[in-house]
């Protein structure tokens, strides 16, 4: 019987740390902003202002790790990320004013930036080749498991034992969940187990021979990369999405809610479908990255997150059938937009500086996605209405089709021969 490729091992201790560290920071955290306003008597911007501040921050840092990751492995870099973790969960317990608040999430910030995405997809990449589409999709499914698991571990325990104590357990999760896996279970690339991406020596040669004819930009420098049109193509998009993605989930609940008057328990319904719609989105899409054209299949997430927002636009209040169908389309739009994101990226730049190059556009699509949260606000409070921002996105999208497109023909075009 052959032994199970390490890489599998390695993508599970992946999934295990990048599940808590966004479960806790991005699901778990905003629950216990109800008793910081209690205890403090801060009110609703003052509460969430260090999470934005920890968002830019992020986008920051995530230049200086991408440069860090190329030039050390990655796995020394999670462990640190994964500790540091866990000893700004604990400081949080004695916070008393915003100042230091603040200065806890610039620490979530660092350890997010260390032991987050961008480490996490650029081991990945190194262990998976022929089935990196699936390998990232179960990677990024991860998030949405750990946000749908670790708020129900957490929310009871700020109820019955108060937000000291939850965040105790937080810190012990996070001990046992990413601590452990970064320590004993990831490795920084196949050849620390003596083999070669998706254990399959034929395949790889015959992938870096495959990449090679097809002129693919990868292991160019970033200077070089921004020299290509395909790096501003890809930015645009990519940006694009993160606007769009960000911009909904953080409004959608207004929206839906306020503006259409739906009830709360209708409304958590659409959100537990949506959270269902989203796993499906991420390994439906990888799967079909790994048996089709990635950038065909990125233009197919780029038409599904359109159809999304034109779905949620049409959708009427009156009709729980149109909103369901809104959460099902969008929820598999913006999962599967989100994947391919990442193996575009990884696609087209993989190589020796491809943390450089997935730092600079984790940077860009970051900062867009703060300014689709900020954007939707704006446009709401100046007209009343989320449909101005929901035709803006439509149209954005519309865009983006047009830039990936763009690409596939760079992509497919005949390379020139040159003779020897």
């Amino acid at each position: 019987m052959s032994r199970i490729f390490y890489g599998w091992i390695v993508l599970g201790g992946l999934c295990i740390t990048y599940a808590a560290s966004n479960g806790i920071l991005l699901n778990s955290l905003p629950l216990f902003y109800p008793s910081l306003i209690e205890e403090f008597a801060w009110d609703a911007a003052e509460v969430t202002a260090p999470a934005t501040l920890s968002f830019l921050a992020t986008a920051i840092l995530s230049l200086f790790v991408g440069y860090l990751v190329d030039r050390f492995a990655p796995r020394p870099m999670m462990i640190v990320g994964s500790l540091l973790f866990v000893c700004v969960l604990l400081a949080y317990r004695y916070i008393t004013t915003l100042d230091q608040m603040r200065m806890i999430y610039v620490g979530f910030s660092v350890a997010l930036a260390l032991n987050g995405i961008l480490p996490s997809m650029v081991v990945t990449s190194r262990w998976f080749k022929r089935y990196r589409g699936v390998a990232v999709g179960i990677l990024l499914m991860a998030s949405s498991f750990g946000g749908a698991v670790l708020p129900l571990i957490v929310g009871p325990i700020i109820e019955d034992e108060g937000w000291r104590t939850a965040l105790i357990t937080m810190a012990s999760v996070g001990l046992v969940m990413m601590v452990v896996p970064c320590v004993f279970i990831l490795r920084n690339d196949p050849s620390e187990k003596n083999t070669v991406p998706d254990g399959d020596v034929a395949a790889a040669a015959e992938a870096a021979a495959e990449a090679e004819a097809n002129g693919l930009v990868a292991g160019i420098s970033v200077i070089d990369a921004m020299k290509t049109p395909m790096f501003y193509l890809l930015a645009f998009s990519t940006g694009v999405m993160w606007f769009c993605i960000s911009g909904v989930i953080q409004h959608q609940s207004i929206y839906l809610g306020s503006d259409l008057s739906l009830p709360g328990p209708r409304l958590a319904q659409v959100f537990s479908l949506f959270f269902a719609s989203s796993v499906i989105g991420k390994v439906l899409f990888g799967w079909l990255s790994d048996r089709y054209s990635k950038v065909n299949i990125m233009l197919l997430a780029t038409v599904n997150l359109t159809v999304g927002l034109v779905v949620f636009r049409m959708v009427d209040g009156d009709s729980i059938g149109s909103i369901l169908f809104y959460a099902v389309v969008y929820g598999i739009g913006f999962s599967g937009a989100f994947t391919m994101i990442q193996l575009m990226l990884a696609e087209l730049f993989a190589g020796p500086t491809y943390g450089k190059i997935l730092g600079v556009f984790v940077f860009i699509d970051t900062l867009a996605g703060a300014v689709g949260i900020a954007a939707l606000g704006q446009i709401r409070v100046a007209t009343g209405s989320y449909l101005p921002a929901i035709n803006l996105m439509i149209g954005l999208c519309l865009a983006a089709f047009v830039c990936v497109y763009i690409i596939k023909r760079q992509i497919e075009a005949p390379q020139p021969v040159t003779a020897e």
